[in-house]
Protein backbone atom coordinates (compact mmCIF):
# COMPACT_ATOMS: atom_id res chain seq x y z
CA UNK A 1 0.00 0.00 0.00
CA UNK A 2 1.62 3.41 -0.59
CA UNK A 3 0.58 6.81 1.04
CA UNK A 4 1.18 9.54 -0.76
CA UNK A 5 -0.75 13.01 0.37
CA UNK A 6 -2.47 11.49 3.11
CA UNK A 7 -4.36 8.73 0.93
CA UNK A 8 -4.08 5.02 1.38
CA UNK A 9 -3.29 2.92 -1.95
CA UNK A 10 -4.11 -0.34 -2.81
CA UNK A 11 -3.06 -1.45 -6.25
CA UNK A 12 -4.98 -5.02 -7.82
CA UNK A 13 -4.82 -6.49 -11.10
CA UNK A 14 -7.99 -6.62 -12.75
CA UNK A 15 -8.68 -10.06 -11.96
CA UNK A 16 -7.97 -9.48 -8.70
CA UNK A 17 -10.39 -6.62 -8.89
CA UNK A 18 -13.12 -9.22 -10.54
CA UNK A 19 -12.57 -11.92 -8.29
CA UNK A 20 -13.38 -9.46 -5.15
CA UNK A 21 -16.46 -7.98 -6.83
CA UNK A 22 -17.78 -11.38 -7.23
CA UNK A 23 -17.36 -12.55 -3.56
CA UNK A 24 -18.48 -8.92 -2.13
CA UNK A 25 -21.48 -9.18 -3.96
CA UNK A 26 -22.88 -11.53 -2.22
CA UNK A 27 -23.24 -9.39 0.61
CA UNK A 28 -25.92 -7.40 -1.00
CA UNK A 29 -27.58 -8.83 -4.08
CA UNK A 30 -30.43 -10.02 -2.47
CA UNK A 31 -30.93 -6.86 -0.19
CA UNK A 32 -33.85 -4.87 -1.02
CA UNK A 33 -33.68 -1.15 -1.34
CA UNK A 34 -35.29 0.48 1.80
CA UNK A 35 -37.23 3.80 1.53
CA UNK A 36 -36.21 5.13 3.82
CA UNK A 37 -32.89 2.97 4.49
CA UNK A 38 -32.29 2.10 8.42
CA UNK A 39 -28.79 1.82 10.07
CA UNK A 40 -28.63 -0.52 12.93
CA UNK A 41 -25.23 -0.37 15.45
CA UNK A 42 -25.46 -3.58 17.39
CA UNK A 43 -22.94 -2.82 20.27
CA UNK A 44 -21.98 -4.85 23.43
CA UNK A 45 -19.00 -6.12 25.19
CA UNK A 46 -17.03 -8.98 24.20
CA UNK A 47 -19.53 -12.03 24.16
CA UNK A 48 -22.34 -10.45 24.77
CA UNK A 49 -24.07 -11.95 22.72
CA UNK A 50 -23.77 -9.30 19.19
CA UNK A 51 -23.82 -11.46 16.72
CA UNK A 52 -26.03 -14.00 18.00
CA UNK A 53 -28.08 -10.79 18.35
CA UNK A 54 -27.66 -9.43 14.76
CA UNK A 55 -28.02 -13.38 12.92
CA UNK A 56 -31.17 -13.59 14.43
CA UNK A 57 -33.01 -9.83 14.32
CA UNK A 58 -31.32 -8.45 11.06
CA UNK A 59 -30.76 -11.67 8.93
CA UNK A 60 -33.20 -10.88 6.25
CA UNK A 61 -33.13 -7.64 4.66
CA UNK A 62 -29.85 -6.20 6.11
CA UNK A 63 -26.76 -5.62 4.49
CA UNK A 64 -24.07 -6.50 7.15
CA UNK A 65 -20.83 -4.98 7.34
CA UNK A 66 -18.02 -6.47 9.36
CA UNK A 67 -14.46 -6.29 8.44
CA UNK A 68 -14.26 -9.90 10.03
CA UNK A 69 -16.46 -11.56 8.17
CA UNK A 70 -15.83 -10.14 4.92
CA UNK A 71 -12.31 -11.38 5.56
CA UNK A 72 -13.92 -14.46 6.54
CA UNK A 73 -15.35 -14.15 2.96
CA UNK A 74 -11.95 -13.38 1.36
CA UNK A 75 -10.41 -16.22 2.93
CA UNK A 76 -12.39 -18.68 1.05
CA UNK A 77 -10.26 -17.34 -2.25
CA UNK A 78 -6.99 -16.26 -0.91
CA UNK A 79 -4.49 -17.62 1.59
CA UNK A 80 -4.52 -16.08 4.77
CA UNK A 81 -0.57 -15.41 4.69
CA UNK A 82 -1.42 -13.55 1.22
CA UNK A 83 0.03 -9.61 1.67
CA UNK A 84 -2.50 -7.83 0.23
CA UNK A 85 -5.45 -9.73 2.27
CA UNK A 86 -5.31 -7.00 4.67
CA UNK A 87 -5.82 -4.36 1.48
CA UNK A 88 -8.53 -6.65 -0.18
CA UNK A 89 -10.69 -6.51 3.13
CA UNK A 90 -10.35 -2.70 3.45
CA UNK A 91 -11.29 -2.66 -0.18
CA UNK A 92 -13.96 -4.75 -0.38
CA UNK A 93 -15.72 -2.95 3.13
CA UNK A 94 -15.81 0.06 1.20
CA UNK A 95 -17.43 -1.03 -2.07
CA UNK A 96 -19.91 -2.85 0.16
CA UNK A 97 -20.76 0.47 2.19
CA UNK A 98 -20.53 2.33 -0.97
CA UNK A 99 -23.04 0.33 -3.09
CA UNK A 100 -25.77 -0.15 0.04
CA UNK A 101 -25.46 3.64 0.57
CA UNK A 102 -26.20 4.30 -3.42
CA UNK A 103 -28.95 1.35 -3.49
CA UNK A 104 -30.64 2.91 -0.08
CA UNK A 105 -30.21 -0.57 1.50
CA UNK A 106 -30.67 -1.11 5.34
CA UNK A 107 -27.50 -1.61 7.04
CA UNK A 108 -26.18 -3.71 10.45
CA UNK A 109 -22.52 -3.41 12.15
CA UNK A 110 -21.62 -5.09 14.82
CA UNK A 111 -19.14 -3.15 17.03
CA UNK A 112 -18.08 -2.79 20.36
CA UNK A 113 -19.16 1.00 20.56
CA UNK A 114 -16.97 2.18 23.49
CA UNK A 115 -15.44 5.71 22.10
CA UNK A 116 -18.65 8.07 21.83
CA UNK A 117 -15.64 9.85 19.57
CA UNK A 118 -15.70 7.40 17.13
CA UNK A 119 -18.93 6.84 16.74
CA UNK A 120 -20.84 9.89 16.28
CA UNK A 121 -19.29 11.42 13.24
CA UNK A 122 -20.91 7.75 11.35
CA UNK A 123 -24.36 8.37 12.95
CA UNK A 124 -24.26 11.86 11.78
CA UNK A 125 -23.57 10.99 8.33
CA UNK A 126 -25.78 8.66 8.09
CA UNK A 127 -28.49 10.82 9.28
CA UNK A 128 -27.46 13.41 7.23
CA UNK A 129 -27.69 11.23 4.10
CA UNK A 130 -31.47 9.53 5.01
CA UNK A 131 -30.53 6.54 7.37
CA UNK A 132 -32.57 5.99 10.56
CA UNK A 133 -30.84 5.02 13.02
CA UNK A 134 -31.41 2.46 15.83
CA UNK A 135 -28.64 0.82 18.28
CA UNK A 136 -28.90 -2.61 20.03
CA UNK A 137 -27.06 -2.46 23.22
CA UNK A 138 -26.37 -5.76 24.01
CA UNK A 139 -24.96 -6.67 27.58
CA UNK A 140 -24.75 -9.85 29.97
CA UNK A 141 -23.03 -11.04 33.00
CA UNK A 142 -19.20 -10.53 32.63
CA UNK A 143 -18.50 -14.12 33.89
CA UNK A 144 -21.34 -15.12 31.12
CA UNK A 145 -19.25 -13.20 28.57
CA UNK A 146 -16.53 -14.42 29.45
CA UNK A 147 -17.07 -18.09 28.90
CA UNK A 148 -19.09 -17.38 25.51
CA UNK A 149 -15.51 -16.06 24.17
CA UNK A 150 -13.98 -18.76 24.66
CA UNK A 151 -16.18 -20.90 23.37
CA UNK A 152 -16.40 -19.09 20.39
CA UNK A 153 -12.40 -19.15 19.93
CA UNK A 154 -12.52 -22.80 21.08
CA UNK A 155 -15.20 -24.14 18.35
CA UNK A 156 -14.65 -21.49 15.24
CA UNK A 157 -10.94 -21.43 14.46
CA UNK A 158 -11.19 -18.23 12.35
CA UNK A 159 -13.02 -16.56 14.98
CA UNK A 160 -12.73 -12.64 15.00
CA UNK A 161 -13.95 -10.69 17.93
CA UNK A 162 -15.57 -7.30 17.17
CA UNK A 163 -12.78 -5.88 19.39
CA UNK A 164 -10.47 -6.75 16.72
CA UNK A 165 -12.56 -5.68 14.09
CA UNK A 166 -14.40 -2.72 15.07
CA UNK A 167 -11.88 -0.15 13.89
CA UNK A 168 -11.66 -1.32 10.81
CA UNK A 169 -15.51 -1.64 10.10
CA UNK A 170 -15.76 2.18 11.32
CA UNK A 171 -12.99 2.83 9.19
CA UNK A 172 -14.79 2.29 5.81
CA UNK A 173 -17.67 4.40 7.14
CA UNK A 174 -14.83 7.31 7.53
CA UNK A 175 -13.41 6.60 4.23
CA UNK A 176 -16.71 7.05 2.76
CA UNK A 177 -17.62 9.92 4.51
CA UNK A 178 -13.89 11.61 4.29
CA UNK A 179 -14.00 11.49 7.96
CA UNK A 180 -10.17 11.19 8.07
CA UNK A 181 -8.87 8.07 10.49
CA UNK A 182 -11.01 6.73 13.04
CA UNK A 183 -10.21 7.70 16.36
CA UNK A 184 -7.74 6.00 18.32
CA UNK A 185 -9.36 4.46 21.58
CA UNK A 186 -7.11 5.70 25.05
Amino acid sequence: MDEASGYKVAHFTGDEFLAIGDIIKTFWENVPTSNPPKFVMVMGGVGAGKTTIRRQQFADGYVNIDAGEIYQALLKSYDPDDPKLEDYTAFATHLILKECILEKKNIVIEIIGDSAEAITPVIDKMKEIGYEISVSGITCDPAEAYERHLKAVKEDKNYLSAYYTQDATLGAFYTYFDLGAVPVQK
